[in-house]
């Protein structure tokens, strides 16, 4: 079972740099990219966090493909 888990800790950090803005959503920190105000995405982000370069370019890439507003809060 370690030899599982050790595997989901280990990654790499994608190429880019992310389009969105640092905000905030219910007094809690949060990733938004995209402007448009008629669709939103809620992501949440997984065990490597909010901050992480490459939940913020999948959020970009989210807004871009979708025409969509994408937040992803600091839970």
């Amino acid at each position: 079972m370690a030899a599982q888990a050790s595997c989901c800790l280990s990654g790499f950090q994608w190429d880019g740099t992310p389009t969105g803005a640092e905000d905030a959503i219910a007094n809690n920190k949060a990733y938004v990219a995209g402007d448009n105000s008629d669709v939103a995405v809620l992501v949440i982000a997984d065990l490597f966090g909010w901050t992480f370069i490459n939940e913020r370019l999948l959020c970009d890439h989210y807004a871009a493909e979708v025409g969509a507003t994408v937040y992803m809060p600091d839970l």
